[in-house]
């Protein structure tokens, strides 16, 4: 979906959609395989832009910004973040548990 059929109100069609989150999943795999996860930090943080330049990643980010709203890109790249933090604090939370569990036997 280009960013003008975003501005004319009407829903994206499911191929839209489908694209769209295809381009997403693309795009946020690229990002995992050069270790950056958080793809919010993409636009702020210089060190990862030249890093995200360099790899295939730039051209991903350009065509899933292409293909999906400007609202869902902001939800998807929020959405990734939080649940990437979640996922460390679970994995710490589990650590703590089962040091606490071996220290008590």
């Amino acid at each position: 979906m280009t960013k003008s059929e975003a501005s004319t109100g009407k829903p994206p069609l499911r191929t839209q959609r489908e694209t769209c989150w295809k381009l997403r999943d693309e795009y946020f795999s690229c990002l995992e395989a050069v270790s950056i996860f958080d793809p919010t930090k993409v636009d702020t943080d210089e060190s990862i832009q030249k890093l995200v330049k360099k790899s295939d990643c730039w051209k991903k980010k350009s065509s899933y910004e292409d293909a999906c709203m400007t609202s869902w890109v902001d939800y998807f790249n929020k959405r990734r973040a939080l649940e990437i933090r979640q996922r460390q604090i679970l994995a710490e939370t589990k650590k703590q548990s089962a040091d606490g569990e071996s220290e008590g036997k």
